[in-house]
């Protein structure tokens, strides 16, 4: 996760930097949109949902708009509280209250990233993320979280805190 095992998420390691895609710098997803992250490629699953895989290095993200009504805070004390998350982080990413559960193994973990932007909530997971790929899947849903919306007003700058 972002705080365990030795994660520099102050992004000090060239290979694990994301960047925007200035030549393609909008993925569609619903009635919201956010920058193109480089080395991804996208796919529909449905109108609310899109994935993102990077074939090199095998991290995939699925990005999903839900229901707008439900409160994000109650939402993930209700998650910790089952028990099924080993771990659990609470984040302001650039004004952006983000609620990051993972469930642990020896050679990586499963992550389910809960935030609200402009009125609407939105959960990123991550399955079978390896330590090794950790920060890269932990700065690339940090882009999403900064650039979703229905505005590119940064025009592809991004800030990470």
């Amino acid at each position: 996760n972002v705080g365990a095992n030795g994660l520099n998420i102050l992004n000090s390691n060239d290979n694990t930097t994301t960047t925007v895609d200035a030549g393609n710098k909008d993925v569609k997803l619903g009635d919201s949109s956010f920058s193109k992250i480089g080395n991804f490629t996208d796919s529909k699953v449905n109108d609310t949902a899109i994935r993102l895989v990077d074939n090199r290095t095998g991290v995939s993200i699925l990005v999903e708009q839900i229901d707008s009504s439900l409160n994000l805070n109650d939402t993930y004390n209700s998650l910790i509280s089952q028990g099924t998350y080993s771990s659990n982080q609470e984040i302001n990413q650039n004004g952006v209250p983000a609620y990051f559960l993972y469930k642990e193994s020896g050679e990586g973990y499963d992550s389910d990233i809960y935030f609200a932007k402009n009125n609407q909530n939105y959960k990123i997971s991550g399955t079978n993320v390896t330590y090794d790929n950790s920060e890269y899947f932990i700065n690339s849903c940090k882009n999403i979280i900064d650039t979703i919306g229905g505005s590119s007003s940064n025009d592809g700058k991004i800030s990470r805190w």
